[in-house]
């Protein structure tokens, strides 16, 4: 039974005579009422059991001046010092949780760890006299070709594309919006696992339909609408590990598009199980090329053992690799996977490429790559280490309406991008969408193109990691670029 603030209960409070009190917040009473100081607290003793307030309630907590209640998880522990730093008390909090719920913690977007490298380590070098520098009236080529070696390779006004974010784990709203920009900037868009609305179709000529281990909506018929097919085997947030849709967010337009019924969980394994050797692989490709009429047929990997994956997709006739590194958002997925697993971006991209050219298939198969970029400084450095385009996810549901509650696996999305609940989802409105989401596209394609510029060159193409420097010399080393301490610039 809760305790009342009235007149009578705080007179009768004896929290201002306990030892812990914490008297520089002077006139807080009756804690176990109105919630936990806005103080520290120095812990010396309680006398809550002493209250008359503590016995006639039949209390059981002490300290209640310091205690917070988590309703999710049911977990009440001590709240959060001043300077007590956040990483420490989350991991007191989750273990907390862990063993209140038995249930691992789930968490959405993806991980905010500081890694030792970062593409922040990395700058351009600029060109000035060594090389002149382009003027902004001077061309330049941000064009891509994903899988030139295909029969029908798919063409790109950007070097960035929307990366797959499946219908379910975001709001149709938000699908709509994606496909519609991609039509009116020519640029590529991925489906995402959950399937493929009728509206994308009408952009299939920059649809990436995505294959995965959960086969959802995927049929002949829409594969052959298809203008590239990436076969999903892993993600950033969660590499080497299925993904799941609780019932929950299974509305009856998801399932229909999915090819479930209404309140069914949708499960993708961790593996596909028709593909379990390099055999199975080059014989699903062979497939995939056959039924969508020579369409590039690629494969998303998380970033792992990138030499020997690339080894074997290779081997295996791929048209292009995507890439997703450490720190790349989800909807939701384990907090122990997120946090533990995979490596980033800027240490990846550069051993793909160097293994695609010792295979020498650095100019036939395309390297897209994805994870936590946000500006287009990112995507340029990308394009130095090694990428040919890049996927964009999280940046392009900022642009579209999203705030970072990171509240996506509830469904509560109080900007309408991952819920299905109809007011909420009211809340991201399309031709709004549209428009933010195509002014961030245009502006971050014509950032790159000045980057470009800047660097003294007149395509994308031309960038290469001597157009970078990097203040870390083991990221140096890593990367192939040049370290800071080491070269003066000049872009070569």
């Amino acid at each position: 039974m809760k305790v009342p603030d009235t007149r009578e209960t705080r007179d009768q409070c004896l929290c201002p005579g306990c030892p812990s009190y914490p008297h520089w917040c002077k006139g807080e009473v009756l804690y176990c009422s109105v919630g936990s100081t806005s103080c520290d607290i120095s812990a010396k003793g309680c006398i809550c059991p002493d209250c008359a307030i503590y016995v006639h309630y039949s209390l059981e907590w002490i300290y209640f001046c310091d205690k917070e209640s988590d309703k999710e998880s049911g977990v009440v522990m001590r709240k959060k010092r001043h300077d007590e730093d956040n990483r420490v008390y989350q991991k007191i909090h989750d273990i907390k949780t862990i063993a209140s719920t038995g249930r691992s913690i789930v968490r959405s977007m993806g991980s905010q760890k500081q890694l030792p490298f970062s593409l922040d380590d990395l700058h351009l070098v600029p060109a000035q006299i060594a090389q002149i520098p382009r003027n902004l009236e001077d061309p330049v080529n941000t064009r891509i070709v994903i899988g030139p070696a295909s029969k029908r390779p798919l063409v790109s006004s950007s070097p960035v594309l929307i990366s797959g974010m499946s219908y379910g784990a975001v709001s149709k709203n938000v699908k709509l919006i994606i496909s519609q920009v991609a039509a009116q900037e020519k640029i590529a868009f991925n489906s995402g696992e959950g399937g493929v609305l009728p509206e994308e179709l009408l952009a299939n000529d920059h649809l990436i339909v995505q294959y995965s281990t959960g086969r959802f909506g995927i049929s002949e018929t829409l594969l052959a609408q298809a203008a590239a097919v990436e076969i999903r085997f892993s993600q950033g947030a969660y590499p080497g590990k299925g993904s799941y849709l609780p019932a929950a967010k299974m509305t009856q337009d998801i399932a229909r598009i999915r090819g479930l019924k209404k309140g069914e969980d949708a499960y993708s394994p961790a593996h596909h199980p028709d593909i379990r050797n390099p055999a199975e692989l080059a014989g699903k490709i062979d497939w995939l090329r056959s039924v969508t009429g020579g369409a590039p047929i690629g494969a998303k990997i998380g970033c792992g053992a990138i030499e020997q994956d690339i080894s074997v997709l290779v081997s295996a006739g791929v048209d292009f690799i995507a890439l997703d590194g450490f720190g790349g958002g989800t909807g939701g997925t384990n907090d122990f996977v997120r946090e533990h697993v995979g490596i980033p971006l800027v240490v990846a991209v550069p051993r793909a490429a160097r293994i695609q050219k010792e295979l020498g298939v650095r100019d036939k198969v395309s390297l897209i790559c994805g994870g936590s970029l946000r500006t287009s400084g990112d995507v340029t450095k990308c394009l130095a280490l090694g990428a040919d385009a890049v996927y964009l996810g999280t940046a392009a549901l900022i642009a579209i309406n999203c705030e970072q509650y990171r509240l996506c696996h509830t469904g509560l999305c109080p900007a309408g991008v991952t819920t299905q609940q109809p007011d909420l989802v009211r809340q991201c409105d399309v031709s709004k969408g549209v428009v933010r989401l195509g002014n961030f596209i245009r502006v971050i394609t014509e950032e790159i193109a000045s980057l470009t510029r800047i660097a003294g060159k007149d395509t994308i193409h031309d960038l290469t990691c001597r157009d970078l420097v990097s203040f870390n010399r083991d990221l140096a080393l890593i990367t192939g670029c040049p370290w800071v301490g080491e070269r003066s610039g000049g872009a070569a």
